[in-house]
């Protein structure tokens, strides 16, 4: 299937286990996949591995935490295929444990950055090619809801308000074709890795 008529998917974070393996199961799907990552090296490495087993696999340089680097990777997007049909935000989706009074501020301001600013940057920068397929969808990957025993406060609080750019995201794109869910990590997919959803869930 050509790159004019297949269906599109950037995966944000995907150079690492879990995006990689989310980026794999959609270009099993027939999915051409840009695979979002801010190192160029690894990022280029994970897209060689998946391409060397059939998949359309492109790396693509996304810094979440840069709003120019979404800015750069729409216009390229835009310029390749004009259009996007899946968009998954991943990228900082781990947290290291602690107690909630041993929180640093530059440890919450890090996973704000990721987890919350960077699913804005990044969505914000792609809705558009998303708004011209004609079905589309965004998936925000996101911890349990409830914090996990030993989770610092950074955790919940980024977990927390993931949910609410979501629903935001959601409310002003309900009645499009465009839908936006977080699909929850299980844990249960893939050995070595924290979590992978039900890839199903992201296709349109």
């Amino acid at each position: 299937m050509s790159s004019d008529t297949a269906r599109v998917a950037v995966v944000a974070g995907a150079d690492e286990a879990t995006g990689r393996e989310i980026a794999r199961q959609l270009a099993g799907h027939g999915l051409v996949v840009y695979l979002g990552a801010p190192d160029t090296e690894r990022g280029r490495a994970a897209a060689s591995e998946l391409r060397a087993r059939g998949a359309d696999v492109r790396f693509l340089h996304l810094d979440v935490t840069d709003e120019a680097s979404a800015e750069f990777a729409a216009m390229r997007l835009d310029a390749e295929v004009g259009r996007l049909h899946v968009l998954v935000n991943h990228a900082g989706s781990a947290h290291p444990p602690g107690a909630p009074g041993g929180t640093r501020a530059g440890q919450a301001r890090r996973a704000y950055e990721s987890r919350v600013l960077g699913v804005i940057a990044v969505t914000d920068a792609l809705l558009p090619l998303l708004r011209r397929a004609d079905a589309a969808r965004i998936v925000n990957i996101g911890g349990p809801a409830a914090a996990p025993a030993g989770a610092t406060l950074a955790y919940g609080a980024a977990e927390a308000a993931l949910r609410a750019v979501t629903e935001a995201y959601a409310d002003e794109l309900r009645g499009t074709a465009v839908s936006v869910t977080v699909t929850v990590t299980d844990g249960a997919r893939v050995p070595g890795t924290s979590a992978i959803p039900d890839i199903e869930l992201t296709i349109p």
